[in-house]
């Protein structure tokens, strides 16, 4: 068990050392953290780990101070914080973080606490600390906010609402506000909820959520009539909501995140958030909530992974993930490559900087750093630079959430642990909170919330519960708050858009403030005067749009556009033709935002688009409308526009895409008809139009098969037709398959030829290619790819290749974990070992291969074949003082690890990308992956166990469900899609995929190698 202040022993600092740590926390600033003379790079990992030392690895951006507030031992694992309008810090703990997961970890067994800190003297440092609640029902709750005498706590499945009506730090009632967030324990449910300036609650989950339900258990269906689940009917992963404070009018914002942390809304009712890639994709993004929008981590029709192969796709992968190509899917403000994106403000105070006055202030807890994104309009949404606040040499400082105080310093919390959660902690005792401001003091403005003076003061705080008890105050007053909201109005900005939210909730009052904010110059004000509208006024929000319809603002007319989406009345139908009218070409954001405006009643607003625009709609800005929207009469337009002999080449497949989402009585007959087409892109045409012909359509008629394969020929070896081949399944493909699979194409597209190729009865194409008299080198390349086939049919075949063993061992690795994939395949492989059929390190990779087994007999008995007698140290802590060399450990990698997961753009694409690796975790983190991978699996790659009716077993973790089928990729990278009625039952792995006894295997020294290399990973 680690200490308070160190990893083992005693550490021993001689005594100018230990003056100058104590003038630090005396009063550390940036200058005198510069000028302390103690060298961050000379401590020992012991020292450097020390709150004493914390602030020598920060480096503070101009103008601004850092001070360490709060440490351990009076805290740790903070995950969220909030504070109040005495200044307070009030924070969730995790230390019984992932508990489910490792059961092992318990601190404590009267669960998580809720503390709150207090800085009594002004000094800038908590010198008081009580608990607020602990509780098993707050473990690693993920979000808290403090509204007045509420406070709501974040902590799937639930939202709770601890109630203090005396306000003495004692909650006198605890409700359930929504439950059925799934994600229990997991970093990807439930996330904090924050206050709007429209009086409403915001808040998210991780597509672990999956439901919001009511305390008895029902699902609660939005104010749209929509159930919130996470079934596409019509919501899917992710999402973002709204409600009253009551908890009641929920509304879905936005959904198909993967896990965005929490919202950042300002005072006009915009709304960003931050989401995680699928780890090790460098993916991580920034979103402008379009409300409504869809933002494609899934396809938004079937569900698929954005791995599945499609039109249009983009090369890069970290576009490629949010399914941009598509239309449907809102636009990413920023992507910022990897990372671990935690909590979000849009700060609105003064104190700091006029740089980061209105910006968002962003923890990015995997690069060590506190940003600010400097937004700038573009087009109808913003584009954002970034600009770091706070970067950290300590890999151990993982900044996971900012909030503003009532002076307008900022606080960030620091989970300050060798990884950034992943569902494992390497430390469950230390955490940091600190301060960050202009000036030193930690001096508060005083506030009376009882005085209309007082509430008009504090409304204009960055400070949530200043603003809140404010504005309630405000709110409470009715028709007598006029005269104070009013002087607010004249200061214009914030104030100004704050007054307004309030004056439109006056009765009998809210058509004067909407129309005034919709006159306003600012046209920041005059899109929240639509929003104003669709709250206060929904009923006549036709009114209001016909009021802007021709604004000169784009961002105005898009909101104008998302107004109309429920409407579905003649009179909203021209009046979104005409905003549609106006969209310019190249602007994705307006294009998104017409789209959600029509997509509820997409042929009666398409219909009066195209009747207003005449023979003028092939224009470029009506190719887009037509692309995006999904009405019926789209499909023959976009036949036109593909048919189009000056059509741009590049936007061939992105239109052809488009058919996708579009639903025609006569689709098929459409696109078959272009098989013939003479046309400078023939070739493309053709092959596109059979890939989105539906497969019983084409299978129907003898005709429609006849004239595909006609066209196959042409565009043999092209992803487009292995699309075409696997989609459609057309038969009598087995030699262009195997051609394909030997050709110089990408390797992802040669090992889907070669899986089809088995699937189809190719095997014998293979066999006698390898028995000819081609070279070693053309065979060995053959073998490469069938490293990551699986195949019920290639069992034997792989078992030959074995057994034979004339071929290089890390391609006969591979051969062993695709062999080993199934249950079948692991019996066949065990028989392997038993019978002694097998060289020493092939027996070493085999038997490693099924310590994952899910079949006792073979997980166990696996283990006698492996050469354990290494003698490593399973004290992690003996381990991380040796010192490795990455070169040397580039090459245990490429040994050991490389079959399964990607680094430096090689390697199997399995479990998760290692590129970054050496940002995300720590030495001593990394070790324990390796020695304990059951402790911290990644999500999604979970491992599930998949039993066939037919009596096979297959075991990965899947990559996709839909109403029909599931995608489970397996080592070797094999994917493979299995008809929901040919499965008996699926079953989550209670091991991790990675192999148990890796370190077992290794010797010492590379094990030290390894990690040594595995540091140097990063992006």
């Amino acid at each position: 068990m680690k200490t308070y202040f160190g990893m083992k022993g005693k550490i021993v600092l001689n005594r100018c050392k230990i003056l100058l740590i104590f003038l630090i926390l005396m009063g550390a600033c940036k200058s005198e953290v510069r000028d302390s003379g103690i060298d961050y790079e000379n401590l020992s990992d012991e020292e450097k780990r020390m709150p004493e030392n914390a602030l020598l690895s920060m480096e503070v951006a101009d103008s601004l101070q850092m001070q360490l507030f709060a440490s351990e031992p009076m805290i740790g694992n903070p995950t969220n914080i909030a504070i109040d309008s005495k200044g307070r810090i009030w924070l969730c703990e995790g230390k019984n973080y992932r508990l489910s997961v490792n059961p092992k970890n318990a601190y404590d067994k009267k669960g998580d606490r809720i503390l709150i800190l207090e800085d009594s003297n002004g000094d800038g440092k908590a010198d008081k600390s009580k608990v607020f609640y602990q509780g098993e029902d707050v473990n690693s709750a993920l979000g808290i906010v403090v509204l007045g005498n509420r406070v709501i706590v974040s902590a799937s499945p639930n939202i709770l609402v601890f109630t203090d009506e005396n306000e003495d730090d004692v909650p006198d009632k605890k409700e359930i506000m929504f439950t059925g967030i799934g994600g229990v324990d997991h970093d990807h449910g439930a996330h904090a909820v924050v206050f709007g300036a429209d009086g409403r609650l915001y808040f998210n989950y991780g597509n672990k959520g999956q439901y919001l339900t009511s305390e008895d258990g029902s699902v609660i269906k939005d104010i749209h009539g929509e159930e919130i689940d996470a079934s596409r009917n019509p919501y899917q992963e992710g999402m973002a909501f709204r409600c009253e404070q009551d908890g009641s009018r929920v509304e879905v914002i936005g959904d198909n995140f993967r896990n965005p942390y929490e919202l950042a809304v300002d005072s006009y009712g915009s709304i960003w958030q931050s989401d995680n890639d699928d780890d090790g994709n460098r993916g991580v993004r920034i979103n402008y909530l379009m409300e409504y929008g869809n933002y494609g981590y899934k396809d938004r029709i079937t569900g698929a992974n954005w791995r599945e192969r499609r039109p249009g796709w983009s090369d890069s992968i970290p576009l490629r993930h949010w399914h941009l190509n598509d239309p449907g899917t809102v636009p990413n403000m920023l992507q910022t490559g990897s990372g671990s994106p935690c909590g979000m403000i849009v700060y609105e105070g003064d104190v700091l900087p006029d740089l980061y006055k209105d910006q968002l202030i962003h923890c990015e807890p995997g690069h060590n750093v506190v940003r600010s994104y400097i937004m700038k309009n573009e087009g109808a949404g913003y584009s954002a630079s970034i600009k770091n606040i706070v970067k950290s040499k300590d890999d151990w400082f993982r900044p996971d959430d900012v909030a503003e105080a009532p002076d307008g310093s900022l606080f960030v919390s620091d989970w300050y642990d060798g990884g950034v959660g992943g569902h494992k902690a390497e430390d469950i005792f230390r955490g940091r909170i600190y301060r960050v401001s202009t000036r030193k003091e930690y001096s508060l403005p005083k506030f009376d919330f009882t005085t209309a003076d007082g509430a008009a003061k504090g409304l204009t705080s960055g400070n949530m519960d200043v603003f809140f008890r404010s504005w309630q105050k405000l709110r409470q007053m009715g028709e007598e708050a006029e005269p104070y909201l009013n002087l607010l109005i004249s200061k214009g900005g914030i104030a100004k858009a704050r007054a307004l939210w309030l004056g439109a909730r006056i009765p009998n009052r809210s058509s004067f403030y909407i129309d005034m904010a919709l006159a306003d110059d600012d046209p920041k004000i005059r899109v929240q005067g639509i929003r104003m509208a669709r709250y206060f006024s929904a009923d006549n929000i036709t009114g209001y749009v016909e009021k802007i319809i021709k604004d000169a603002s784009v961002q105005v007319r898009r909101e104008a556009a998302i107004a109309l989406r429920y409407i579905g009345s003649k009179e909203a139908a021209l009046l979104w033709a005409n905003l549609a009218t106006q969209h310019k070409e190249g602007d994705r954001w307006e294009l998104e935002a017409l789209g959600i405006g029509g997509d509820k009643f997409a042929d009666l607003y398409f219909s009066a688009w195209k009747n207003m625009v005449g023979n003028i709609w092939k224009s470029p800005e009506g190719a887009e409308i037509v692309w995006r929207i999904n009405a019926k009469e789209t499909v023959p337009l976009m036949i036109d526009l593909i048919k189009d002999k000056n059509v741009d080449p590049a936007k061939i497949p992105s239109y052809f895409r488009a058919f996708h989402f579009k639903e025609h009585p006569l689709k098929n007959q459409m696109l078959l008809s272009m098989l013939n087409v003479d046309h400078p892109q023939d070739k493309m045409i053709r092959a596109y139009a059979v890939g989105q012909l539906d497969k019983d359509f084409v299978n129907s008629s003898p005709e429609s098969i006849r004239l595909v394969k006609k066209i196959l020929p042409s565009i043999e070896g092209t992803q487009e037709w292995m699309m075409i081949v696997k989609n459609l399944n057309v038969q009598g493909q087995e030699k262009k398959l195997f051609d394909l699979m030997i050709s110089d194409a990408e390797n992802s597209l040669r090992t889907e030829a070669a899986q089809y190729l088995f699937e189809s009865g190719g095997e014998s194409i293979v066999e006698n290619y390898l028995n000819s008299d081609v070279g070693y080198n053309e065979k060995n390349a053959v073998m490469n790819i069938l490293g990551g086939v699986n195949s019920i049919k290639a069992m034997g075949f792989m078992e030959r290749c074995l057994v034979q063993n004339k071929f290089q061992p890390i391609l006969m690795k591979k051969v062993i974990e695709a062999l080993g994939n199934t249950r079948r395949g692991q019996n066949r492989l065990f028989g392997l070992l038993k019978q002694d059929k097998l060289n020493g390190e092939l027996k070493s990779a085999a038997a490693l291969k099924l310590m994952s087994s899910s079949i006792d007999r073979i997980r166990e008995g696996a283990l006698k074949y492996l050469d354990t007698d290494n003698n490593i140290s399973q004290d992690i802590e003996v381990l991380m003082k040796k010192e490795g060399n990455p070169i040397e450990g580039k090459i245990v990698y490429n040994k050991y690890c490389i079959s399964c997961h990607v680094a430096e753009e090689e390697g199997g694409d399995f479990g998760p990308a290692l590129s970054d690796i050496g940002n995300k975790l720590s030495r001593g983190f990394l070790y324990s992956s390796i020695i304990n991978p059951s402790e911290g699996i990644n999500f999604g790659y979970e491992g599930y166990t998949v039993k066939l009716k037919d009596g096979g077993r297959l075991n990965g973790y899947i990559l996709g469900r839909s109403e029909t089928d599931i995608t489970i990729k397996m080592m070797g990278a094999t994917t493979k899609v299995i008809p929901e009625e040919n499965i008996e039952s699926i079953e989550e792995m209670k091991n991790s995929l990675m192999p148990e006894g890796l370190d077992k295997v290794m010797k010492e020294g590379e094990l030290v190698d390894l990690i040594a290399y595995l540091e140097t990973l990063k992006v």
